[in-house]
């Protein structure tokens, strides 16, 4: 599985929900999710925890974060920068909560009707109607953060992302820990560390995953089997009909020939 880095374009949406992204993904906004119904598991920093209806999840910035979730969802999610909220931008920055998850009794009681409201006003398209949502929002942060408690934001937040970063920008490139050690200032052993302990996979495995993901696109544009190969990143075609049968349970002929 994948690793996303999103690049936040607006300091602040609000949407509703039907599902949650199940690919791993991190941003250097926060993300407040409120489950109205439904109920899944979020995993944040390689840790689980139960959401369920009237619950809320809070994702501070630089979180690896997913969910996973069999049933239909109702809700809401806000994404928005730390620095829209003078307040709490030194609390985002440095810490992070020890219990992300708060659930319906630690919520303000109008905490449905808040969220439609933001979603409302943030969506109207009008200036004033944005400052609106953006008050109500720091309300209710304000009542989130005032029940849960902190700890100091991990050193490596940071590094994480740049190794990410540098992942997807370079996986179609030969790449390897060293080079990329060199180029990020860091120490190989710790980019090694930092995949297994905190992403809970193997560099190799991540990369040859971004491999195979771009090479499936490759193939459904009907590029053939060996050029999709070399254009991901592999240097051989043995080499990619090999990863690729590891991770799509059949090889790149069969797999060009079910979407033909």
């Amino acid at each position: 599985m994948s690793y996303e880095i999103e690049n936040r374009k607006h300091a602040f949406t609000a949407q509703r929900i039907r599902r949650l992204l199940p690919e791993p993904h991190i941003h250097s906004h926060l993300e407040l999710i409120y489950l109205k119904k439904g109920s899944g598991t979020a995993v944040l920093d390689n840790k689980e925890y139960d959401i369920g209806e009237g619950d809320s999840f809070l994702v501070f910035p630089n979180q690896i974060h997913y969910y996973r979730a069999d049933n239909p969802l109702e809700g809401y999610m806000m994404i928005f920068s730390p620095e829209l909220f003078e307040e709490f931008k030194e609390l985002f920055r440095k810490k992070i909560p020890t219990i992300p998850v708060l659930h319906e009794a630690d919520l303000p009681e109008e905490m449905v009707n808040l969220l439609k409201w933001i979603y409302k006003k943030r969506n109207s398209g009008l200036q004033y109607d944005e400052y609106t949502a953006k008050g109500f929002l720091l309300a209710i942060l304000a009542q989130l953060l005032s029940k849960m408690t902190f700890v100091d934001n991990p050193t490596d937040q940071d590094a994480i992302k740049r190794i990410l970063n540098y992942c997807v920008a370079h996986y179609t490139e030969p790449i390897s820990l060293e080079l990329m050690a060199k180029e990020l200032y860091l120490n190989k052993h710790y980019i090694s560390n930092v995949f297994k302990e905190r992403m809970n996979v193997n560099y190799k495995d991540f990369v040859n995953q971004l491999r195979v993901e771009h090479a499936c696109s490759m193939l459904e544009k009907d590029m053939s089997v060996t050029e999709s190969g070399y254009a991901s990143g592999f240097s051989s075609v043995r080499t990619f009909n090999r990863v690729f049968q590891k991770y799509m349970m059949l090889s790149p002929r069969e797999y060009k020939k079910q979407i033909e």
